[in-house]
């Protein structure tokens, strides 16, 4: 019997060449209870289009039929419509294998997609229609490749993706179909050179009226050739400063052990007492129509319409004045459309606070439909889809007009990365919801998703949503300056960043900020560095002089102990005053510490600290 395998390693000779193959997941999908569900099962690899396992969007383990008994797995439209991911972790060099076998009964259909991102939605490598006749279309580049497959018994579906060479190689049934660039997208020449996942969706081609319904077996995903990716890393990994008074330096270096060039940009976030801890990592993946570009139809609006003049103390936006709207062809359908503000837009105005959002909506659904919609507002994400949710809030527009939605809670801004969006259903046919301004597109102002996973409205439709955040407020003190914010590293060398801390202007006490580093490094696109400042002032242990300073605050897991003297004893206690640690280490594990409020005695030879951290 087959067994489950989840990152091991194999070495073999291969054509008598001395190729390293790594396999990465291989799965005959044995090892799971029949009617279980994949992304239940296995979600390290398996995931739905709307991020929701166990639903008609995953995949069902069943015996019906198996090319290694007894499982395999069903897609169909029993519960719901199949759309599972197969999760291939957006790779973006080195040579892979990604294969399994594919069951298709007589009159039933079958379809797949590889994607460039692992979120899907946002670019489909290639698309493959499985015909109940025994024919499938390949859809590449623009092209329509035809074939022939065998309809009642097991074949293999293999792919072979050179990332480094941009080439892949398609294989039905042992046969090579094609050969193109892989980082073409489906419909058009030239996409994102990535391998993100394998969409197993239950569809049929369009007009055909075909029913869907495939089993898959013995899934298989290796390196046959190991990438070339960058590796970023950091020193020190936190950076720490004290200050009476003026500027300092500190030093930080970002190096590259990998084997191609290294790009990075720096982030300066502040820790406002608000949003603290932002998250940037891929999301996880939805669905509510595909293709949506293909899907949707354009309608001039009655001539330009101005925005509502506005006292905010700044405004972020990209649009111009109103002047067309976006409807969706099939109906209904749920779209979320939005703004990304990068850091090098909001951080000038970290301090300010987000109060109130304008959207222009154009059409309404007609009664008895419902027209409530929702103000999203996402954090730090990355350059193709947003981070956690900041804020969620309902409102009904009144239609052929701009709405001010005015924040119940306003949102701080940090200097992280802001999305700003809105979410509504159109259940209408020939209606145009969203507005827009008449163009060009700004590559961060066209956003728009039909599930989790994000795409754009340029080309196709060069304008810009009609979406405008108003900030109002103070701007906080901004201590901290880092140069070079850009750079490129190559192979085994290193970039030396110069940080300056300034208290001009600042209490005594203790300040946080957060370095993210978004870099091309595959296996961490963002890299956290935690920056304090210790503001120590005059007057305060004058005789002495003396400074400490412990972070990162919060903390959860080590907490650091610096001080410009000689540590005799270092104590933390609870807030009964229970001691938890007592000893002389500047690094201190607190991962076992509940959450909570903890105390921390500093005794050197020129004084004792006592300082208040917080575990989280």
């Amino acid at each position: 019997m087959k067994k489950l395998v989840l990152f091991c390693a194999l070495l073999f000779l291969w054509g008598g060449m001395g190729f390293s193959q790594t396999v990465l997941y291989e799965d005959n999908l044995d090892s799971y209870t029949a009617n279980s569900f994949l992304a239940v099962e296995n979600p390290t690899w398996w995931t739905t289009w709307s991020n929701n396992p166990g639903s008609g969007e995953d995949i069902q383990v069943l015996t019906s039929f198996s090319h290694s008994a007894p499982n395999s797995g069903s897609a169909d439209k029993t519960g719901g419509q199949s759309d599972a991911i197969l999760k291939l972790g957006n790779k973006v060099s080195g040579k892979y294998e990604v294969s399994w076998y594919m069951y298709i009964e007589t009159g039933k259909c079958g379809y797949y997609n590889i994607q460039h991102f692992q979120s899907p939605g946002i670019e489909w490598a290639f698309e493959i229609y499985f015909r109940t006749s025994g024919d499938f279309e390949l859809v590449e580049g623009g092209n329509t490749i035809f074939g022939t497959y065998p309809k009642d018994t097991w074949y293999q579906c293999k792919h072979e993706i050179d990332l480094d060479a941009d080439e892949i190689k398609l294989y039905i049934n042992g046969t090579l179909v094609q050969t193109w660039p892989f980082s073409n997208e489906a419909q058009n020449p030239g996409g994102t050179l990535q391998l993100g996942g394998v969409d197993f969706f239950a569809g049929e081609k369009t007009g055909t009226g075909e029913l869907p319904g495939y089993f898959i077996d013995d899934i298989y995903f290796a390196e046959l050739e190991s990438g070339n990716d960058p590796i970023i890393g950091v020193s020190p990994t936190s950076v720490s400063a004290w200050l009476v008074d003026g500027t300092t330096t500190r030093d930080l270096t970002v190096s590259n052990t990998g084997l191609s060039d290294l790009t990075y940009d720096v982030n300066v976030v502040y820790d406002l007492d608000v949003l603290k801890n932002s998250i940037v990592q891929p999301k996880e993946n939805g669905y509510s129509v595909k293709k949506a570009l293909s899907n949707i139809s354009v309608a001039q609006t009655n001539g330009s319409t101005p925005a509502p003049i506005s006292d905010a103390s700044a405004q972020l936006h990209y649009d111009g004045d109103n002047n067309s709207a976006i409807g969706w062809n099939t109906p209904p359908v749920t779209v979320t459309v939005a703004a990304r503000f990068p850091n090098a837009m909001t951080l000038p105005y970290a301090g300010l606070d987000l109060t109130s959002v304008e959207v222009f909506v154009n059409d309404l659904n007609a009664p008895p439909a419902t027209n409530l919609m929702t103000l999203k507002i996402y954090g730090m994400g990355n350059t193709y889809e947003p981070g956690p949710i900041l804020h969620e809030q309902t409102f009904t527009p009144m239609g052929m007009n701009w709405e001010t939605i005015t924040l119940t809670t306003p949102v701080k801004i940090t200097g992280e990365d802001i999305w700003v969006g809105y979410q509504f259903t159109q259940t209408d046919a020939d209606i145009f919801i969203p507005g827009t301004d008449a163009g060009p597109a700004n590559p961060n102002g066209d956003f728009l998703s039909t599930g989790v996973g994000w795409s754009h409205l340029a080309p196709s439709l060069d304008y810009n949503w009609n979406i405008r955040a108003n900030l109002n407020g103070n701007v906080a003190p901004h201590w901290l300056t880092v140069a070079p914010m850009t750079g490129t590293v190559p192979p085994a060398e290193t970039d030396n960043l110069l940080l300056t801390f300034n208290a001009a202007g600042l209490s005594i006490g203790q300040y946080h900020a957060t370095l993210k580093l978004l870099s091309n490094d595959p296996a961490t696109p963002v890299l956290d560095v935690l920056v304090t400042l210790d503001v120590v002032g005059v007057g305060m242990n004058e005789v002495e002089n003396l400074a400490v300073m412990v972070y990162p605050n919060p903390s959860k897991s080590k907490l650091n102990v610096t001080t410009n003297s000689v540590v005799k004893s270092i104590v933390i206690t609870d807030a009964r005053g229970m001691i938890l640690y007592q000893g002389t280490n500047s690094s201190v594990d607190v991962s076992s510490f509940a959450q909570g409020i903890y105390f921390v005695k500093v005794e050197t030879n020129k004084g004792t600290s006592n300082i208040k951290f917080i575990k989280n």
